[in-house]
């Protein structure tokens, strides 16, 4: 993404044109007029009155979230900005609105497949008022869309949802050119990295390389090495949620970010199978999988009296020492779990 594309993005969850959608700059057709508005919403103060004395005692706060408001013009004057990729003169099937290549010769196609100024105009305004729609969304109460903005060569994002979308002005439309308002509102305060992190943690012995063909074996007899211990390098500003899966066989499988928290689950799990215990705040749950990846259902009944809350469960930013212990159900020495700890950095604005 370029300085000043914005994209947002929900089609993980449904094929719906419109569900990737990258606008923001004049080449997309679908441009700002102003920079990205960020408002965040007032905390909500625990603070209590001191009966008989001077004073407040200051109480919990809590952070709400951030939304977006943005300005855009929906310019089609010289070409029109539906574009779908691969393009219907392509025959192509499956398309997403949003998703078309850069490059400039494909601009000419777009337009010599007809329609007026105004048309294009019309077909845009409506294709941004599906997209704001979010129909694969709105239904279920655990989904989520990410809008992720390039500014300053970074790429950040909020996840949330759709709100609020406006028509300010019709005036040009007969030219080719509309202006709105749309909203967009973030389930917290936190912008993530575009980026992924994650770190593994493994209790199974892993093989030393083959040596090449031709080459002696070196060292003489294979080594073999387990990964109880990691460095979770945590960047950004704020303190983030992180998910953490955890792969079989094993029991009682724990993992510890030492000096913070531990979380451990009473449960047996078989070759295959997995756990998943995600903080992040659109998403808590904690999952069980069969070996076919199919979900077992809820197991947050089994989380132990001593593990945090999910809403607790943060890493802050530094190097933070992960470790992995468990009880053993392996067959053979070289059985054991596996644990993937992802997290995205988090930032106090774009």
């Amino acid at each position: 993404m370029a300085d000043g594309d914005l994209h947002l993005a929900y089609s993980s969850y449904n094929s719906l044109p419109g569900s990737d959608l990258t606008f923001g700059r004049v080449e997309s057709g679908i441009y700002c007029l102003t920079k990205p508005a960020v408002t965040f919403g007032d905390p909500e103060i625990g603070d209590q009155d001191l009966p008989g004395e001077d004073g407040v005692r200051m109480g919990r706060d809590y952070q709400r979230s951030a939304s977006v408001t943005l300005e855009l013009g929906v310019d089609t004057v010289d070409y029109p900005a539906v574009r779908w990729y691969p393009p219907n003169m392509l025959g192509g099937v499956g398309r997403l609105i949003g998703s078309w290549p850069k490059s400039p010769m494909f601009l000419p196609m777009l337009k010599s497949a007809g329609g007026t100024p105004e048309s294009w105009n019309v077909d845009a305004v409506a294709m941004l008022r599906q997209v704001w729609r979010a129909d694969s969304l709105r239904g279920n109460p655990s989904r989520v869309a990410a809008l992720t903005y390039t500014r300053a060569g970074r790429s950040r994002r909020l996840y949330g949802r759709p709100r609020n979308f406006e028509i300010a002005s019709e005036k040009f439309t007969s030219q080719g050119y509309t202006s709105l308002i749309a909203k967009f509102t973030a389930v917290d305060d936190r912008f993530y990295s575009a980026t992924a992190k994650e770190e593994e943690l493994w209790d199974y012995y892993r093989a030393a390389p083959s040596p090449r063909p031709g080459r002696p074996t070196w060292p003489p007899v294979p080594t073999w090495e387990a990964k109880r211990t990691a460095t979770l390098a945590v960047s950004g500003d704020l303190p983030v949620h992180p998910s953490i899966t955890i792969y079989g066989p094993c029991t009682n499988p724990k993992v510890t970010i030492i000096g913070l928290w531990a979380v451990q689950l009473a449960l047996t799990l078989k070759a295959g199978e997995s756990v998943t215990v995600n903080a992040q705040p659109w998403a808590r749950h904690v999952i069980k999988y069969t070996s076919t990846g199919a979900s077992a259902g809820s197991v947050a009944d089994k989380l132990t009296r001593a593990s945090p809350r999910l809403a607790a469960m943060t890493l802050p930013p530094g190097r933070l020492q992960a470790q992995l212990s468990h009880s053993s159900t392996g067959t053979t020495p070289r059985q054991g779990p596996r644990v993937v700890i992802a997290w995205r950095d988090a930032f106090g604005s774009w």
